[in-house]
């Protein structure tokens, strides 16, 4: 039983890994879902969930664009929905991901994960680099986007990874090597070779 958690920088190419490994390892790929879980868990709709991620009132920000199973949300059958605010907010988080944990045989990609996990036996964390100008040309090329959006979108979502995982450690840590178990440069290493590399590892 493993866990891979894997941060990344925009435009590194973490999705791309993450379902790579998921699917060559037999494991679960954590994505997608996970708003819902999220706001079934606090008792709010999910649309209140995506405001509240996309407004980040301060250090939190974006936390789970993606993840898990909609169960919990098929059991909200009412629609007297709460207000949740960041405390609980992480909180519940923070459950999921360790639930996700004592599960196994899963990739996670993002949502502080590295940092909830932190110290937890069989995980290994992943950390995808990228230079600026590889990371534009990617995004540019899987989202086809002009040069000019990509730059944008590299910039902003930078910035919002940097204010959200803030709220789990300094904003210097974030790409500190001796937080990860293995950090991979990208720009230098391709998705076949990171893939070879990683499976080594978790499979050793």
């Amino acid at each position: 039983m493993a866990v891979v958690t894997i941060s990344r920088q925009f435009g590194a190419g973490g999705w791309t890994l993450g379902e790579r490994l998921a699917k060559r390892l037999g494991y679960r790929y954590v994505q997608e879902d996970m708003i819902k879980e999220v706001a079934a868990e606090a008792k709010v709709s999910t649309s209140q969930i995506k405001t509240f991620e996309k407004r980040g009132p301060s250090k939190l920000m974006k936390f789970l664009d993606k993840v898990v199973t909609p169960s919990y949300v098929d059991r909200l059958s009412s629609d007297k929905y709460g207000f949740v605010d960041e405390n609980t907010y992480v909180d519940v988080v923070r459950k999921i991901i360790l639930d996700i944990y004592e599960e196994g045989n899963v990739v996670i990609i993002g949502r502080g994960s590295q940092y909830v996990l932190q110290g937890y036996d069989a995980v290994w964390k992943l950390l995808l680099l990228g230079n600026l100008e590889y990371r534009i040309n990617f995004v540019m090329n899987k989202f086809k986007l002009s040069r000019s959006e990509a730059e944008n979108a590299v910039k902003r979502k930078d910035q919002i990874r940097t204010r959200f995982l803030s709220f789990f450690k300094d904003a210097d840590s974030h790409n500190d090597p001796l937080y990860y178990d293995m950090v991979l440069n990208t720009t230098r290493i391709s998705m076949d070779q990171a893939e070879e590399m990683v499976v080594t590892l978790v499979s050793r």
